[in-house]
């Protein structure tokens, strides 16, 4: 589909979901005067919003018959007036649509059939009046029509179709938005009444009540004071030509497990794209069930949230419904790591941007990611009892299948430049300076992501490189995109030098005198004993030390203190050639024979590195 209309159209067709209600026997409800029409119409329009109750999963209905199963009863009760308005959404068609052309949204009345005997019927009495819906069973592909009438009522009398709603052995669903406005239209009956249509697509329930009024407030001798009769018609199909929704979904299911390797992550793929196949974006904004999704193939997100937290739950993949911005999306559990999919924003053929899947762009993102599409997410997600928290990129679509990284090495020359700089913070601009910042942020999240994934070295040592995305709105008309890094540099391993074990280190300039090690600092000595080398396996570094204590770098002097894991404590120690070796602090000072002078006591402290005689150890 083309999403530069639809984003739009989803917002809006998303607030207007309401509760399910549960189908029943079907009965017809006479409900007593307690509002003008005005108000119903107006009550009818406005039960919905965006908390709609989630869909759970429906137990399987066979069908074994090629023929509908109508089951209908009547009866004359009174309930409250706000009973009225609990029913979810359905729509009718004239005629039925073809499979995967847009259909009439709206419950046209068509002209009153000649017919006069029916099959089926439900009537309800108030006042002396009668209020009867009758129709047939109609085979697949043709829409059941519903004749409506009346009898002792005035010019004046009324009659509308609700939206039917669907049940087959899970949870109920309303077929259409019932805040669309053409539910809540009234055709005027007359004498030879009026027909209503739908088709009935699925096997399964389907519950559509019938509302009629007779008042005129302005002529009291005429008023029948008729403000809410309701009837309901209810209608059972169990056809073979019509699989049920749990039908479908459970054959979905077995073949995905048929095609893939049975991994999370490959049965949410899979699902992904089988769903996408199905449906086809609804832009009257009226068909928001999975019903009408799987058998209609018309569709607003709430459609294809509800098809793909079915089809997950039949694969035994944890899911949950995220609402934002007037809209809906899964969050899907994979591997034991919440991630995002977004099947509405997904469902595109469109390719505007280089070799960015589009139609993948929304699959296995992060909440803040996702929040770049859906800015009310972000407060949602930082609420206190957020169940789906997704912080992981590990299963995006992009960075499972290495698109990601190809993205991200086409920066890797532009990063290794700053790297061998040493720089330890840097920014590189984005390619994808164009791409409006919905795209492009979270493109540039995944490749970041990459980016953190891959090795980074300097001369042969490895760097802690961090990269994030940063894509900044300057006006209506422009951005920016791109990339902030940091790097953390660690010296390079280095090989072993000499053994581990107890050296005495001895002059150069005089073997006879050799380091003798203090709290104070360090000086020569004929009597001097031994200090323990270790080397370090992650660095190859040295740790000298005695008695216990380390040998320590303090400004220009090194002396033995306790063990503290500093780098203070690590000395590099590199042959010299004859047998000679020298010993440098962390910070880079060469262990030196002050003055060159081999006298008892001599000090021996930190100097710059010189290669002279003074800065040469002899190891025995």
């Amino acid at each position: 589909m083309k999403r530069s209309l639809y984003y739009l159209l989803c917002a809006i067709a998303c607030t207007s979901m309401v509760s399910a209600t549960m189908p029943m026997a079907a009965i017809a409800e006479a409900i007593q005067p307690q509002a003008t029409a005005t108000q119903q119409a107006q009550a009818d329009a406005t039960s919905s919003g965006t908390g709609k109750a989630e869909e759970g999963t429906n137990t399987n209905a066979t069908a074994d018959s090629a023929e509908d199963s109508t089951a209908t009863s009547t009866a004359t009760s009174q309930t409250d007036p706000a009973d009225a308005n609990t029913a979810d959404a359905a729509a009718t068609t004239t005629p039925a649509p073809s499979p995967r052309a847009p259909a009439n949204p709206t419950p046209e009345a068509i002209s009153t059939t000649s017919q006069t005997t029916y099959a089926h019927s439900a009537t309800a009495t108030q006042n002396g009046f009668t209020f009867t819906v009758s129709w047939n069973d109609a085979p697949a592909g043709t829409a059941t029509i519903f004749h409506v009438t009346q009898a002792n009522g005035s010019s004046q009398a009324k009659a509308r179709m609700d939206v039917p709603t669907y049940w087959d052995g899970g949870s109920h669903e309303s077929v259409c938005d019932p805040s669309r406005q053409a539910w809540s239209s009234y055709y005027t009956l007359g004498t030879a009444g009026h027909d209503f249509t739908f088709d009935f697509t699925a096997s399964g329930t389907y519950r559509i009540y019938f509302y009629f009024m007779d008042n005129d407030r302005n002529d009291p001798q005429n008023d029948k004071g008729i403000y809410y009769l309701r009837t309901t018609a209810e209608v059972t199909v169990n056809d073979a030509a019509r699989p049920s929704v749990t039908q479908i979904v459970n054959d979905a299911v077995d073949l995905c497990r048929q095609e893939t390797n049975g991994s999370e992550y490959d049965m949410a793929l899979w699902l992904h794209d089988w769903t996408l196949d199905q449906l086809e974006y609804d832009h009257s904004l009226n068909w928001c069930s999975a019903e009408s999704g799987l058998t209609r193939h018309q569709d607003t997100c709430e459609s294809y949230q509800r098809i793909y937290a079915k089809l997950l739950d039949a694969a035994g993949i944890a899911n949950g419904r995220i609402t934002g911005n007037g809209h809906t999306w899964n969050a899907v559990k994979i591997d034991g790591k919440w991630c995002q999919m977004d099947l509405t924003w997904d469902d595109t053929s469109d390719n505007w941007y280089g070799d960015l899947d589009q139609r993948h762009l929304y699959f296995g993102l992060t909440d803040e990611l996702m929040a770049i599409a859906h800015s009310d997410h972000t407060a949602n997600y930082q609420k206190d009892g957020y169940a789906y928290r997704s912080t992981d990129l590990s299963n995006n679509y992009f960075a499972r299948n290495g698109k990601a990284a190809d993205w991200a090495e086409k920066y890797a020359d532009r990063i290794q430049q700053h790297l061998d700089a040493k720089e330890e913070s840097f920014s590189i601009d984005a390619d994808n300076q164009s791409f409006p910042p919905s795209i492009s942020g979270i493109q540039n999240g995944t490749v970041a992501y990459a980016m953190n994934q891959r090795e980074w070295k300097v001369q042969g040592a490895k760097v802690e490189l961090t990269a994030a995305s940063n894509v900044t709105k300057e006006s209506n008309s422009k951005w920016s995109a791109r990339y902030d890094l940091a790097a953390k540099y660690r010296i390079a391993t280095l090989e072993k030098v000499i053994d581990d074990g107890s050296y005495r280190l001895a002059a150069a300039l005089d073997a006879r005198m050799a380091v003798s090690a203090s709290a104070s600092g360090c000086s020569l000595s004929s009597g001097a004993g031994a200090l323990s080398l270790e080397r370090d396996g992650a660095t190859g570094l040295y740790r000298v030390s005695s008695g216990g204590l380390m040998l320590t770098e303090s400004g220009n002097r090194a002396v033995l203190a306790e063990a503290d894991g500093s780098a203070s404590q690590l000395w590099r120690v590199s042959a010299l050639g004859g047998g000679r070796y020298s010993f440098t602090s962390a910070s880079g000072l060469a262990l030196d024979d002050r003055g060159q002078r081999t006298s008892e006591g001599n000090t021996v402290w930190l100097y710059e590195p010189n290669g002279g005689p003074a800065q040469a150890w002899l190891l025995t």
